[in-house]
């Protein structure tokens, strides 16, 4: 009995053993997973650290220089380029969708403060149409990336704003002009005011962009034919078939030439041969002009002495009155 009960006993202890290895084993598994994850999640951090020391005022300056000056016409188009060129810029997005604020353990002040001062540098502060208001209120305050972008989209994107925006394209629309035959440019300006008004949600209608197009082409010579043969009003209709016309054109050398400058070297051809005709008639009527010859007996021009019936009266004491 006292046998088995010892047999007994170390086998318990042996399990109790076992246990306590395996909850060892167990144990130090976790804590050797714990420190693992522990070294990436340092190194990610590391690894964001170095991205966000790599891209400073300068770099990120380089990386948006393609984008235009925001206006007080052109915000989304603005918008769209500044999102599109930050997205090859680790954690840009997140920094502007204020996933990354101040309370974030991956918040860099340094990286924000960059990318604020980049954004302040693409804002017109001189042009006609300028936003030298939006600079003042974020250079005022301390804001964030994600704050100054909200300013901005709340400044340039409210209701009174999109409206005074299409009233400007709308007038823009009706005052646009074509320059040296380039209806191709003509028609991508027009396209431009149209992409514009959809996004402010308030396209306009395909007559306006037709009667506009049609407006400046109607009457140009080497248009108006063309407007002519188009029976489909249609804004696509009218600038395919413009710019059909217009690479016919170019493709002959001799109709490279601009209407307007070709009228204006005849008109220039003209007047010089006009000029080189009356220097000639002038040079052919001085060499014909009869000499202005005097008579002195009368004292009058035209005929000579031999020539003039005037009487004279001879005085007594005169040499001829002795030949005589």
């Amino acid at each position: 009995m006292a046998g088995e009960s010892d047999h007994q006993v170390s086998t318990s202890e042996a399990a109790r053993r076992t246990k306590g290895g395996k909850r060892g084993k167990a144990t130090q598994r976790v804590q050797i997973d714990e420190e693992v994850t522990d070294d990436n999640e340092a190194e990610e951090e590391s690894d964001s650290g170095d991205d966000d020391d790599r891209y400073d005022y300068r770099t990120l300056a380089k990386i948006l220089e393609t984008v235009p000056k925001l206006t007080s016409r052109n915000y989304y188009s603005w918008c769209t380029l500044i999102k599109a060129n930050l997205r090859v810029v680790p954690y840009a997005t997140r920094h502007l969708e204020g996933k990354y604020d101040r309370s974030h353990p991956k918040w860099n002040r340094t990286f924000d403060n960059a990318l604020v001062g980049v954004l302040r540098s693409t804002l017109d502060t001189e042009g006609e149409h300028n936003v030298l208001h939006l600079l003042l209120d974020i250079s005022k305050n301390h804001l964030t990336f994600h704050q100054a972008w909200k300013k901005i989209e709340r400044s340039l994107t409210s209701e009174a704003a999109r409206t005074s925006r299409r009233i400007a394209l709308l007038a823009q629309l009706n005052e646009v002009k074509m320059f040296h035959a380039d209806a191709h440019k003509l028609i991508q300006e027009i396209r431009a005011m149209q992409t514009e008004t959809s996004l402010l949600g308030a396209p306009f209608s395909d007559d306006a962009l037709y009667a506009a197009l049609q407006r400046c082409t109607i009457r140009h010579p080497v248009y108006k034919e063309t407007v002519a043969t188009v029976h489909q009003v249609s804004f696509d209709a009218l600038a395919t078939a413009l710019t059909t016309r217009q690479s016919a054109m170019e493709s002959v050398p001799g109709q490279k030439v601009d209407p307007r400058q070709a009228s204006t070297r005849t008109a220039g051809t003209n007047e010089e041969q006009a000029y080189d005709a009356e220097s000639d008639t002038g040079s052919a009527k001085t060499a014909t002009k009869p000499k202005r010859i005097r008579c002195w007996v009368c004292k009058r021009h035209g005929h000579s002495a031999r020539q003039c019936d005037a009487s004279v009266t001879i005085p007594e004491n005169s040499p001829l009155a002795k030949t005589n």
